[in-house]
C-alpha cells in the first residue's frame, strides 16, 4: 500500500453526523463516498482519504489505514489541515482486501471508515 505524503484542498464533504466537528471518509475517483472500491487489472484500487475539521484550521491529525483481513498490515501518517471546513485529501492505492481507516486528533479517534477492495 503506497501512502502519498501531500494533501489537496477540496470543498468540505460531510461524512459524520450533522453538525459534527470532524468527518472522515474514503472516496472513489468521482469523489463519491465509497465503502467498496473495484480493483483494476493490477489488483489495486485508487481512493482518497478525505478529512474535515469543520471548526478549526491547522488541526494536527494522524491517519491510520489497517488491513482487516491480514494481520499486522497497517500504515499511519500525520498531516495538518488547512482552512476550517475545507477537506484535506490524501490519495492512496489499496490492494484487494478489507480495510479500516481511523483519523485521530490529540490521541482520540474522531472518525472511522470501513472499506473493501474487490
Amino acid at each position: 500500500m503506497a501512502v502519498a505524503l501531500f494533501a489537496v484542498a477540496s470543498p468540505a464533504t460531510s461524512a459524520g453526523a450533522a453538525g459534527a466537528r470532524f468527518s472522515g471518509e474514503v472516496t472513489d475517483a468521482l469523489r463519491a463516498p465509497a465503502h467498496r472500491l473495484a480493483a483494476g487489472p493490477d489488483g489495486r484500487a485508487a481512493g482518497d482519504l478525505v478529512f474535515v475539521d469543520a471548526q478549526q484550521a491547522r488541526t494536527r491529525v494522524r491517519a491510520c489505514v489497517r488491513r482487516r483481513d491480514v494481520a499486522g498490515v497497517h500504515s499511519c501518517f500525520s498531516f495538518t489541515t488547512g482552512t476550517a471546513g475545507v477537506a484535506t485529501v490524501t490519495p492512496l492505492r489499496f490492494a484487494r482486501g478489507r480495510y479500516l481507516v481511523r483519523w485521530s486528533v490529540r490521541g482520540a479517534v474522531v472518525a472511522r471508515w470501513r472499506l473493501s477492495v474487490a
